[in-house]
């Protein structure tokens, strides 16, 4: 069999690729309601670079790092999505190439050679590459095992360059505020780079031990950078855990302010505090469970949450001020919702479909790119039929997006204050689940206090 050729377009600089991203970059920009990135400076200047991130949820992960990086990264992904002709020349143009796994079939497996190839020939004109080191993603926060496939392609590139060529593996943490919500943070971290010639000797000797030694590295230095539940069988306990606990955590160890790298920081501690409690107090660790477990049934009874659990008093008068607000620019969310129900609904209701949550955000997020113009630019021209005006259709079609934006922080703000009213009820029509409540919530803080203190992690 012939060895494919390499598209020219994935050996240089795309100026329609860069085209069409500057346009997918601004609706992913807005898609978040904030993007963090750090580690920076760990990205190589030049060379041939393997970025290799954690996979959290689907479409998304591979535009976040194109975002941090500024880069046109050629990406390896799933073969599957690549059986339809036309989505599949696209894809190929998007500096996309197909690989083959056993669920595709074992008699498919070879055509990973001319995929791995090509992405060799990539690394050879000192381009770079994105590829998931866990080869799927996962519907918890936590690090699968990583597959062989980086430490080949890095070897392979290697070995064909008399290990001259200087691979280097840039391990990127992702996290995602929530996976399936538009507005949601996202939080990208660059590894110190992995050079891959360091392990030459070891894959001359004996290459599988090449290839698990520099598989392993990654996995030891991708760890640090990803929230990381080991732990399946406590796994909710510790997500309820860390969202309770994280604004706690923060203030008492004086971590700072309340920003997202603080919020991981605090995560990260309070899950490894965690492992450290479970395996040498597992029985004291299943009475903490038992708490979260009595806490989250009366939570999830009266819909509340954790941000007005925690709050010391609510403020009546404050309280009926919002309220009031609420009322006054309701009129504004009204009008973005009206006009902004075709562009948010349908995928809302698409996604209801799909089981897999990591899908969510993809879908809506290319919805937003190919769908939602087409709906504005046909209110648009209703609008103008209507009117007669060009002028005013225009207002008319700048205000889409914005009124949907300020019906989404609308929505946000009712929510916030519609929980405070939830826990006002509470507390004068249950006063006895409304202690209860309190009573749980503070001991588990205490108890978390007493597990960090207690544990030998190194905080600061």
């Amino acid at each position: 069999m012939s060895k494919k050729r390499t598209p020219k377009n994935l050996l240089k600089h795309s100026w329609t690729w860069y085209l069409f991203s500057v346009y997918v970059m601004f609706i992913h920009r807005l898609f978040y309601k904030s993007i963090i990135v750090e580690g920076k400076e760990n990205i190589p200047e030049s060379g041939p670079v393997i970025y290799a991130p954690n996979h959290q949820n689907a479409l998304m992960d591979p535009m976040l790092v194109l975002h941090a990086t500024g880069k046109q990264i050629v990406f390896l992904a799933r073969a599957d999505i690549f059986s339809n002709n036309i989505l599949s020349s696209f894809l190929r143009w998007l500096k996309i190439l197909p690989v083959y796994r056993i669920r595709d079939g074992k008699k498919n497996l070879n055509k990973n050679e001319d995929s791995f190839d090509m992405i060799s020939e990539v690394l050879e004109h000192k381009l770079p590459v994105g590829i998931f080191p866990e080869a799927a993603h996962s519907n918890k926060r936590r690090l699968l095992n990583l597959k062989k496939g980086i430490p080949r392609i890095a070897f392979l590139c290697e070995e064909r360059n008399n290990f001259e060529l200087g691979v280097k593996i840039v391990p990127v943490g992702i996290y995602y505020s929530k996976y399936n919500t538009f507005r949601a943070i996202a939080h990208i971290r660059f590894g110190k780079p992995i050079i891959a010639s360091d392990y030459k000797e070891i894959y001359e000797d004996n290459d599988q031990k090449g290839i698990i030694a520099l598989r392993d590295k990654i996995y030891e230095e991708l760890q640090p950078l990803v929230i990381d539940i080991r732990n399946l069988e406590l796994y909710d306990i510790y997500e309820s855990l860390r969202a309770l606990y994280v604004k706690q955590l923060i203030k008492k160890f004086q971590l700072g302010k309340l920003s997202q790298i603080n919020k991981f920081r605090a995560d990260k501690i309070t899950i490894n505090a965690l492992d450290s409690f479970a395996k040498s107090e597992p029985e004291k660790m299943s009475e903490l469970s038992l708490k979260v477990l009595q806490y989250n049934e009366l939570k999830d009874k009266y819909k509340v949450s954790n941000q007005s659990i925690e709050k010391p008093k609510l403020n009546l008068f404050r309280l009926l001020i919002s309220s009031l607000l609420i009322l006054v620019i309701s009129p504004i969310f009204i009008y973005g919702l009206i006009n902004n129900i075709i562009a948010y609904l349908i995928p809302k209701l698409l996604v209801t479909k799909i089981k897999d949550m990591q899908f969510h955000s993809s879908i809506k997020f290319v919805w937003g790119i190919f769908v939602i113009p087409i709906v504005y630019i046909i209110q648009f021209f209703v609008f103008k039929a209507i009117f007669h005006s060009w002028i005013w259709s225009l207002i008319y079609l700048l205000s889409l997006p914005i009124s949907g934006f300020a019906a989404q922080a609308w929505f946000e703000w009712i929510t916030i204050v519609l929980q405070d009213w939830k826990k006002l009820r509470i507390k004068n029509l249950y006063p006895a689940d409304y202690n209860k409540l309190k009573g749980l919530h503070n001991y588990i803080v205490e108890k978390l206090d007493i597990i960090v203190s207690n544990s030998k992690i190194k905080i600061g």
